[in-house]
């Protein structure tokens, strides 16, 4: 009796599903996002300075209605995003220092949609679901200011490392600061309009969530290119706080997370049969 209650259910919802209203989308969105390499030491520290970097990309979504009345869609999305953290702090010396990092990612995700009518002159829209971000290359810069303003600069760049104190000195790291890969969770919320029959201006609210840790915790020692040779003892998986000594035999350091939050915009071509009117709502005609 159970298994035929379920068997005609899920006939009713298939029913449904093919009847509904269905439309596609393909959009290009851009936004700024405030991000931030949490990690709790870091934070509690108090040396990290708001991060600001750009995402882009475009997206194929496919909407169509349950019961004639339930919007929901699913959409799929190709895109590249800047993420990192600015820092500044003073040590007891009376020196100081500046650095960044910088993460250029490569992100391919899935959503799931709801809102309100899509085919309103204003539908309210909403999306979760995650991306698997892929890193490109990443950026360490480190900048020490001495009380008579000589400094020290560390530059970072994938493998390749420039180091400037008293003369220019190139090198490659032992080991990588990041790890290749990062699953993120998203969730938007945003407001989309009509402007044409076949085209949507939208902006939406996102926060994206990281899963795993960005950092790879090994020690990452800086082989120089010297006569001879020499190696350089840069070991930050060793630090509980970022830039902050002294190092540790065991890995104090907690995890670090990719997070960000950001404001969105986005334009959108609508592909639909303009006679297909299951729908409850038949939209305005432009």
């Amino acid at each position: 009796m159970k298994k035929q209650i379920l068997s005609i259910l899920l006939c009713i919802a298939i029913q449904q599903v093919a009847s509904a209203q269905n439309e596609g989308r393909f959009s290009f969105y851009t936004g700024i996002s405030k991000t931030t390499l949490s990690n709790p030491d870091d934070v509690s520290y108090g040396d990290l300075l708001p991060t600001f970097k750009p995402t882009y990309g475009v997206s194929g979504e496919y909407h169509f209605t349950v019961f004639k009345r339930l919007p929901l869609g699913l959409s799929f999305n190709f895109e590249q995003a800047k993420m990192g953290q600015n820092y500044y702090g003073e040590y007891q010396d009376s020196t100081k220092y500046y650095a960044y990092s910088r993460l250029n990612y490569t992100r391919l995700g899935m959503q799931f949609h709801f809102g309100t009518n899509p085919r309103r002159q204003v539908a309210l829209v909403g999306s979760f679901g995650a991306n698997l971000a892929f890193l490109n290359k990443y950026q360490d810069r480190y900048e020490l200011i001495r009380y008579n303003n000589d400094r020290l600069i560390m530059d970072i760049k994938n493998s390749s490392v420039t180091l400037y104190d008293t003369a220019n000195l190139k090198g490659t790291l032992k080991n990588p600061l990041y790890n290749n890969f990062d699953l993120q969770l998203v969730g938007t919320l945003g407001l989309d309009f009509l402007i044409s029959k076949k085209v949507v201006f939208g902006f939406f609210g996102r926060l994206d969530y990281g899963m795993n840790p960005v950092e790879t915790n090994k020690e990452s020692d800086i082989n120089l290119e010297t006569e001879p040779a020499s190696v350089f003892e840069y070991k930050p998986a060793y630090l509980s706080v970022k830039y902050r000594g002294p190092y540790s035999d065991t890995k104090v350091r907690k995890e670090t997370k990719n997070n960000a939050i950001g404001f969105y915009l986005t334009v959108k071509y609508r592909l639909f049969n303009p006679e297909k009117i299951e729908f409850y709502y038949r939209e305005k005609t432009f």
